[in-house]
C-alpha cells in the first residue's frame, strides 16, 4: 500500500494491487460482488462475503475506454473502466466511516450506454452556457472544461436495475450525479484531483496490468484513456494515450 491520503480529518488509500470489483448483472445477481464467485448463486457469494450491494456512490477519478476480451462470453468488446472512491454502498461500508479507497469496476453494454447519455448531458449543457455567454472562444474547449466540472462537484452513483430481455430478467447500471453532501464526499473529491494529478505527472494509480495487457492482445497498440484532468478551479475530460509498455506501469 502506499501511503494513504489525509485529506480534511479523512483517509483514502490507494491499493498496491488495484481493487477491483465486478458489476454482476445476471438475474442471480445484480450486484457488485469481488473475488472468485464462479459456481455461486447470490446467496452462497454473500455467505461467503464477496458481495458488495446494488449501488456505490462515488467521487469519480478517471474514466478509461477499453476494448478487451473475456472468452467465451465477450471477444474484443468495448468496456468503460470507472476508477473511483466510494462514499456510499457495500464498497465503502467495509470501511471505516472516516476512510475509503480507490476502487475501481468495468461496465459494459446497456450501463455503458447509460454512462455515455450522461456525459452527453454534460456536453450539451456547456453548449447552451457556451451560446449564452455571446459565443466567444472555441467551442469545443470551453465545452470540454464546462462539462467537465460536473466530474468534480458531483458525486456518481451506480445502482442495479432490473428489466426484462429475450432471455428474461437481468440487470444493468443506472448511472445519476447528485451533489456533494457530506464532509467526506468534498474530501474524497479532492482526493480525486490529487489522483489525477499524481497520473498527469507520471505517477500511475488508475491502471490495472491485467486490463492493459488483455488490450494490448485485443488490439496490439496502444489503449486510449479518459481521464479527468483539474484546473484553476475547474476540471477538463481529456484523452491520452498511454503506451502498453510493462515498464511505465507501477507495481501494483
Amino acid at each position: 500500500m502506499q501511503n494513504p491520503m489525509v485529506i480534511d480529518g479523512f483517509a483514502f488509500r490507494i491499493p498496491t494491487i488495484p481493487s477491483r470489483y465486478r458489476a454482476n448483472c445476471s438475474k442471480e445477481f445484480g450486484m457488485f460482488v469481488t473475488g472468485e464467485t464462479k459456481g455461486m448463486n447470490s446467496s452462497k457469494a454473500e455467505k461467503a462475503g464477496l458481495t458488495r450491494g446494488e449501488f456505490v456512490e462515488m467521487a469519480i477519478c478517471a474514466i478509461a475506454q477499453k476494448t478487451l476480451s473475456f472468452k467465451p462470453h465477450y471477444e474484443n468488446e468495448q468496456f468503460t473502466e470507472v476508477w473511483g472512491i466510494p462514499v456510499a454502498g457495500g464498497m465503502k461500508t467495509h470501511f471505516h466511516e472516516k476512510c475509503s479507497e480507490l476502487s475501481t469496476f468495468l461496465i459494459h453494454r446497456q450501463s455503458q450506454d447509460k454512462m455515455k447519455g450522461l456525459v452527453e448531458t454534460f456536453g450539451r449543457e456547456a453548449f447552451n452556457s457556451w451560446v449564452e455567454e455571446g459565443m466567444e472562444g472555441d467551442p469545443n474547449e470551453y465545452a470540454l472544461r464546462k462539462a467537465s466540472e460536473a466530474y468534480f462537484s458531483n458525486i456518481f452513483r451506480f445502482e442495479m436495475v432490473q428489466s426484462e430481455g429475450n432471455y428474461g430478467p437481468y440487470f444493468y447500471l443506472a448511472v445519476t450525479t447528485r451533489p456533494l453532501a457530506t464532509p467526506l464526499e468534498e474530501a474524497a473529491v479532492k482526493a480525486a484531483r490529487m489522483i489525477y494529478e499524481d497520473e498527469k505527472n507520471g505517477i500511475l494509480h488508475c491502471a490495472d496490468p491485467r486490463l492493459i495487457e488483455n488490450e494490448a492482445m485485443c488490439l496490439g497498440a496502444s489503449s486510449s484513456h479518459l481521464a479527468i484532468a483539474p484546473g484553476n478551479g475547474t476540471a477538463e475530460v481529456i484523452e491520452a494515450q498511454q503506451p502498453v509498455k510493462q515498464q511505465q506501469l507501477k507495481g501494483k
